[in-house]
């Protein structure tokens, strides 16, 4: 299991989540229609400094995001995502982020509802996200704004799916 540290997310880590976001292997599983500008990453990223988002690192060296943005505060409803970067997928850091993640939501507001969308095509991130108890609850098809259609799947983790904190498995080794 890699051995990660968190750090909350901060102006300080736009160089890094810029590059995160410009890198065409990560952004074709975000629905982004393209690469983000400077300007778009710094938007982005004020909008995602909140308590619960957090930029990961390993060995010093900045490696992704993880996070779980508030919905809706009264009835503890977040949205979890992940992102890594390339170089570290198949090496278990997102199942590892994401499971703390997971237990620090747990021992901050008891028993969250989280929500998190996924395309089919990002398989890693639908088995991690299986893997921790959550389910498919909904499909959509929005048009992406290329003017494709995109299909996301829609999955919650509820309070009931959420009440043990989960262990890390060698059978989740890859993650995107």
């Amino acid at each position: 299991m890699p051995i990660l540290q968190y750090q909350p997310l901060d102006m300080q880590h736009l160089h890094d989540v810029q590059r995160l976001w410009t890198d065409p292997a990560v952004i074709q599983y975000t629905g982004a229609p393209e690469p983000c500008t400077a300007e778009q990453a710094k938007h982005k990223l004020n909008q995602l400094r909140q308590p619960d988002v957090f930029a990961v690192f390993e060995q010093d060296r900045f490696i992704g995001i993880v996070g779980c943005p508030c919905i809706n505060k009264q009835t503890l409803e977040f949205g979890l995502f992940y992102q890594f970067i390339p170089a570290v997928w198949g090496q278990g850091c997102a199942t590892t982020a994401v499971q703390w993640l997971l237990n620090r939501m747990k021992q901050t507001y008891g028993n969250p509802i989280l929500y998190a969308d996924v395309i089919p095509q990002n398989k890693a991130s639908e088995a991690i996200l299986m893997h921790f108890g959550f389910t498919c609850h909904a499909e959509s098809a929005p048009v992406h704004p290329s003017g494709d259609p995109l299909i996301v799947r829609h999955y919650k983790l509820t309070a009931q799916a959420n009440t043990a904190t989960c262990a890390h498995t060698s059978e989740m080794e890859t993650e995107t």
